[in-house]
């Protein structure tokens, strides 16, 4: 089966390189318009919209069986033939939640090849947390379904809740909700079945994995020292004190500056 053509939206030149941006599960493209704002002066940016997100095709009833897989499959054709037709000095692929696991999938199994990886909280879920997310599946829709018909005051609430985030970027994260596919969101999908340290240990690529100790966490602190414990000396963990879950709405700034740190330091080696 031929894996769907995904949307894309696209900002920036690449002097530097081109970004790829992956968003979490009910989210979609343009709620990674922070990220467009903040590289594309020197990098050509392009946010994703995931397989049954934003403007992207749903899961076909062949990609329901695997969905995870889909996600990555159809990934990893759009950045390869991104790459094939204009190849860019350096690529870096970032991913939060759901977005995180795809990327660390696709570099881990060697399906794309990039030069940095950066990991926004990602869901690279212990054997509980799969469970758990199974199980929310139907609240998951019910969620989607409920900022749909409310999509104001969601907006609003969201605001209060996330202070710092821009109204534009609520009014995609709203958005998402309203185009995010029900069938994919069913299954409570947003990860792969191989164990984190699987995953991991085969990093070969310089990665940044940032994280936080907000109750809502999929690393958090512990998360991040068993992964220091791998000893994969591509891999640099950052821990975020008060950071949530969508650690650049909650901190951006911190977020930014351990993103920067990283990326600079590998341009001077």
């Amino acid at each position: 089966m031929t894996p769907a053509k995904l949307a894309v939206n696209t900002s920036g030149i690449p002097i530097q390189g081109r970004i790829y941006a992956l968003h979490g599960v009910t989210d979609n493209a343009a709620s990674l318009s922070d990220i467009s704002q903040r590289w594309s002066e020197t990098f050509e940016v392009i946010c994703v919209d995931a397989l049954g997100h934003g403007c992207s095709p749903r899961f076909s009833d062949g990609d329901l069986l695997d969905p995870f897989e889909a996600l990555v499959q159809s990934t990893a054709v759009l950045i390869n033939s991104t790459e094939a037709k204009n190849p860019a000095p350096f690529v870096v692929l970032m991913g939060h939640s759901m977005g995180g696991a795809t990327a660390a999938e696709l570099v881990s199994r060697g399906l794309v090849h990039i030069d940095a990886l950066v990991l926004e909280d990602p869901a690279l879920l212990t054997p509980k947390q799969r469970e758990d997310f199974r199980e929310l599946g139907p609240s998951l829709v019910a969620r989607c379904d409920e900022v749909t018909q409310n999509l104001g005051r969601e907006i609003d609430l969201l605001l209060k809740d996330y202070p710092l985030w821009s109204p534009s970027e609520a009014a995609a994260w709203a958005q998402g909700k309203v185009q995010a596919d029900r069938e994919f969101l069913k299954r409570g999908v947003v990860g792969g079945a191989r164990v984190r340290e699987e995953i991991l240990s085969a990093l070969k690529v310089p990665t940044l994995l940032v994280t936080g100790d907000g109750d809502d966490v999929l690393i958090g602190p512990a998360g991040a020292e068993a992964i220091d414990a791998l000893e994969n000396r591509n891999i640099t963990t950052h821990v975020i004190p008060t950071a949530r879950h969508c650690i650049r709405r909650s901190v951006p700034e911190p977020f930014y500056l351990a993103v920067n740190s990283f990326l600079e330091a590998l341009k001077k080696n």
